[in-house]
């Protein structure tokens, strides 16, 4: 009997002994070689500013072969929504109208709800948007 309470005993010191260790604050030290992890940083830096795009959402409001519907759906949402941005693609033989720069699904919901009486052809798309103007 008092050899199971001695082992009981040592199993909740060294696991009390885990957890003050998990919990410890304080700060970090690397071992080894930072001018590696620099090295990452750097070429992430680069990565971004050549890339501009990040995945994200668009509405899209027409997708045909009439580049002139295309130009004239463009046009009448600017006028209904010009604090948005809408873009032209030409995927052939397919001229797109997508609109706007989501970072979320529910994002695009939102505005998808507002604008979805206006526009009959309206679908969510998941697509590489523009990084948010800081």
């Amino acid at each position: 009997m008092k050899v199971k309470f001695i082992i009981c005993v040592c199993v909740c010191v060294c696991l009390s002994l885990n957890i003050k260790a998990q919990t410890k604050i304080g700060s970090v030290k690397i071992k080894g070689e930072t001018i590696y992890l620099d090295s990452i940083i750097d070429k992430k830096n680069r990565e971004n500013s050549i890339n501009q795009t990040i995945n994200g959402y668009r509405i899209q409001l027409f997708s045909g072969n009439e580049r002139n519907n295309a130009n004239n759906i463009k046009t009448k949402f600017l006028r209904l929504y010009p604090d948005q941005t809408a873009y032209l693609a030409y995927n052939q033989p397919y001229f797109k109208i997508r609109v706007g720069d989501f970072r979320t699904k529910l994002d695009a919901k939102l505005f998808y709800n507002k604008i979805k009486g206006e526009f009959n052809e309206c679908i969510i798309i998941a697509d590489k948007i523009n990084l948010p103007k800081l």
